[in-house]
């Protein structure tokens, strides 16, 4: 449980930085039954859940996603799952998009690499390959 809980919180320290270094003001609130990191920049309101896997599959809970998604609701920012695949790198979901599979919401690195959003999408610094598409 330990190593898993360092592991969660080297990868929302990873994470803290890079939103720091894009201008971000962020909180990571540490053991958090909400979520835990949350990031503005007076455009972009980000209520971030972080997880990591060393497995090519990670599995949320009805309970975590309706904690984000209350949660992001009411702060009203943007509910992002954000996961790290080890070895793999970051990918990064609207909590709204996901579907559950089962009793639970699935994300597999194959469905993160199709269907996951960038970190520039997220911040708000990109637009994403749908949003460009669709504003013809």
């Amino acid at each position: 449980m330990l190593m898993r809980y360092r592991k969660g919180a080297t990868a929302e320290r990873e994470l803290i930085k890079m939103l720091e270094k894009e201008g971000f003001a962020v909180v990571r609130s540490a053991g958090s039954k909400k979520v835990d990191i949350i990031a503005g920049n007076g455009k972009t309101y980000l209520c971030i859940e972080v997880k990591t896997t060393r497995s090519d599959k990670l599995y949320l809970s009805e309970e975590d996603m309706l904690k984000i998604k209350s949660f992001s609701k009411a702060f009203g920012g943007k509910g992002v799952i954000a996961v790290k695949f080890i070895n793999n790198g970051w990918y990064f979901f609207d909590v709204f998009d996901l579907k559950k599979s089962g009793k639970n919401y699935k994300i597999s690195l194959q469905i993160a690499k199709h269907k996951a959003k960038t970190f520039e999408e997220v911040i708000g610094r990109q637009k994403s390959l749908v949003e460009v598409i669709g504003s013809d």
